[in-house]
């Protein structure tokens, strides 16, 4: 008689396993056979155990975790049987199973596989199991949205055999990858599992390998086996990553590349990807709607277009940026480099820099769905992207080509590195480091970010030193200090013939200024001008949440803002996601606070936080089944007034006014060399008519840098911009 090898790969379910080849000596085959263990667990080691009560089990221990393919492969290298059962460990054998699959084998020489019936534990069998061949279309149809919208399509029912009622033999062009019997010449012949397929999809590969011999494939159905479905695949926390992959591997495998992406494409839709494909253009939509005519377009933003201007056109390379409101200090020159590109593309539009800002913006709408997903939950991340696609204030700067408008997008991604640095992924030390870089550029308010590292990194060397002793290494520290000087290399530079005003000096006046800050409040200096920023940021949470109402908008962040604490409080670890928001959301209120300017500037850097804290409020609201619509319909409210607030809303003048008076002043110049002077509110500030200057410049009618005979004035006030001349 001929033998036949059980092959069996373990990864983290001994007792699973053990209870398996106890069922296969209990079932008592009358086939001569032989047990192998291939033991893919890195971390556990159970030869002795396994040796103590099964003394005449093969084991074999692979250094790695090879998967189920590779781990199958090893099994068989050691295998001494004619035949080879390949058979998951989280099942349990009936009685004449695998004599009734031997036989089966043994009598029809043009069978290449025999597969058992899986059932349940009352033996019931499961409806799924053995299909056709998985082609493109199928595969497009029932691995997609498409089978879960309508199960009853005839290609489902014809793939998925649901016409079959299991009492009889079935001849199937994929057996179940959970146990199936070959021989051992036919395995070698075909080149056995293809270990590329780390796990799912290898048993469609090695049938179609088999039936492209011109070999069939059977499922008994008198042959049972129980199967505990899911138990090995538990054991790996990104198992969707692995059946993703193999899915595509197998699709490019046997039918190309564009084909593999067309199944790949609908099989990634689900409600999630709906939903956050309709967010996006509901994204897209209120940040474009009318945009050439109702762009905000100020003075400061004219200082950076006629940087970036002279950068393309005169090759003056600046090395700072505008003056913040510190007039000593500048702001880094990084938005003046990103707007060039923009503009040279679009040969100097005003407009194409909203349209970069906008894309920045449907950037950060998607980070906030896919890394809210990875650092809470996809329900998190799609909820805090919704509130951020359709939220006034952020549309208004996503709408606004100016230096803080890309600030949400970088500050999401500091999050985030924060996050997976102190989960222990150390590269992301180095793009934190990167990420200050960037936005000390576009604002040095977003500096108070930095604290936050520096206190993370203290922490770490009195409780948690794995997060810095991985980091004491010349390849991190190189790395590290690239990403901190290739971006502030300009700065730098300029700093050399500038006493270190942006850097040195700068450093010591961040410690300086929370403590004036406090000292003057404490002794009620600054009381009206702490007041007054308190007031200004009551009133930005009611344009960033809740357009319609200030009162709801607060409660609704007291609300979320009282949950985060809670949960933090309750589950305090350092490395949770939920605390990193916190922690960042209060150094950020406490930099504008410390700053007691209130500046729109400012705001930008609380976006993503602030989103992330009320969806987490949200979803607990959600897990409440008597609240549950109540609050997708508050969500929905939200949605709906914030985004018809923006579109009706625009804060200060747009740029379709500010041509209205620039066309007013080529008018009144009559084709004079002119200068332009501002007057009235904030004329005082250099950048006041920087504006009007560019779009003087792009229409063609640039005004004269002497001192001119013809002079126009432009002031703004309530009631609109004036123009007025003066000979």
């Amino acid at each position: 008689m001929k033998k036949v090898s059980i092959i069996i790969v373990n990864y983290k379910v001994k007792e699973k396993l053990f209870n398996c080849i106890r069922s296969i000596y209990n079932s008592k085959p009358k086939t001569i056979f032989e047990i192998i263990v291939a033991d893919n667990d890195e971390d556990n080691f159970i030869e002795k155990e396994l040796k103590l009560e099964f003394p005449k089990v093969k084991y074999v221990k692979s250094k790695i975790n090879l998967g189920y393919g590779g781990g199958n492969n090893l099994g068989a290298k050691h295998a001494s049987g004619d035949y080879l059962f390949f058979l998951n460990p989280d099942t349990l054998v009936f009685k004449d199973t695998i004599d009734l699959l031997y036989d089966f084998l043994n009598r029809n020489n043009n069978v290449g596989i025999a597969s058992p019936l899986l059932t349940d534990k009352e033996g019931v069998p499961f409806i799924l199991q053995g299909t056709r061949e998985l082609t493109p279309l199928r595969g497009i149809v029932c691995l997609s949205f498409l089978n879960k919208v309508f199960p009853n399509n005839p290609i489902s029912k014809k793939y998925w055999l649901k016409d079959w009622n299991h009492k009889s033999d079935r001849e199937v062009d994929v057996c179940p990858g959970t146990a199936f019997m070959i021989s051992s010449e036919l395995f070698k012949k075909i080149g056995g599992f293809d270990e590329r397929f780390f796990l799912y999809f290898e048993e469609d590969d090695i049938s179609k390998r088999v039936k492209n011999l011109g070999n069939k494939i059977y499922i008994l159905s008198k042959a049972k086996i129980f199967h505990e479905v899911g138990a090995s695949t538990k054991q790996l926390s990104n198992s969707n990553k692995f059946f993703a992959k193999s899915r595509f591997l197998y699709f490019r495998k046997y039918f190309g590349i564009p084909q593999a992406l067309i199944v790949d494409l609908f099989a990634r839709i689900n409600k999630f990807s709906v939903l956050i494909i309709f967010t996006l253009l509901l994204s897209l939509v209120l940040r474009i709607y009318n945009l050439s005519q109702n762009m905000t377009f100020i003075g400061d933003q004219g200082w950076f277009y006629l940087s970036a201007r002279d950068l393309l056109i005169s090759h003056q390379i600046p090395l700072v940026g505008i003056t913040s409101s510190h007039t000593w200090l500048h702001q880094g020159p990084l938005w003046t480099y990103m707007l060039a590109m923009v503009l040279f593309i679009s040969k100097f539009n005003p407009v194409s820099g909203a349209y970069l800002t906008i894309l920045f913006g449907l950037a950060t709408v998607f980070l906030m769905y896919k890394l809210g997903s990875l650092m809470f939950s996809p329900r998190v991340g799609l909820i805090a992207a919704t509130l951020y696609a359709s939220s006034p204030l952020i549309i208004y700067f996503d709408r606004m080509p100016f230096d803080p408008s890309p600030i949400p997008f970088f500050t999401l991604l500091y999050l985030f590195s924060l996050f997976k640095w102190v989960k222990g992924e150390l590269k992301y030390f180095s793009f934190a480091i990167f990420l200050i870089a960037i936005l000390y550029n576009l604002e040095l308010a977003t500096f108070t970010l930095v604290f936050p590292f520096v206190l993370i990194i203290l922490y770490g060397l009195v409780k948690h030193r794995s997060w810095l002793t991985g980091l004491i290494n010349r390849r991190i520290a190189v790395i590290s200090l690239a990403a901190l000087l290739i971006p502030m290399f300009p700065v730098v530079v300029y700093d050399f013939s500038h006493g270190f005003k942006q850097t040195v000096v700068f450093l010591g006046w961040t410690i300086y200024k929370p403590l004036s800050s406090l000292i003057k409040h404490s002794s009620g200096n600054s009381g009206s001008n702490f007041g007054l920023v308190i007031n200004f940021i009551l009133t930005s949470l009611q344009k960033i949440i809740f357009q319609f109402n200030l009162e709801i908008a607060i409660v609704i962040f007291i609300l979320s803002l009282a949950y985060l604490f809670y949960v933090n409080i309750k589950h305090f670890r350092v490395e949770s996601s939920r605390f990193l928001l916190l922690f960042l959301l209060l150094v950020s209120l406490f930099g504008i606070l410390v700053n007691q300017a209130p500046s729109d500037a400012y705001l930008p850097i609380l976006f993503p936080f602030l989103m992330f804290l009320l969806a987490l409020f949200f979803e607990k609201l959600l897990n409440k089944k008597i609240l549950k619509y109540f609050v997708y319909l508050v969500i929905g409210l939200i949605v709906v007034v914030n985004g018809y607030s923006s579109i009706k809303n625009n804060y200060g003048y747009t740029l379709n006014q500010r041509l209205i008076a620039v066309n007013k002043i080529i008018s009144l110049a009559k084709n004079h060399k002119y200068n332009l002077v501002g007057q009235g509110t904030n004329s005082q500030f250099q950048s006041f008519t920087m504006n009007y200057e560019y779009l003087l410049w792009w229409k063609r009618y640039p005004l004269s840098s002497i001192d001119q005979k013809v002079k126009i004035f432009v002031s703004e006030d309530d009631k609109g911009i004036h123009v007025t001349l003066k000979n």
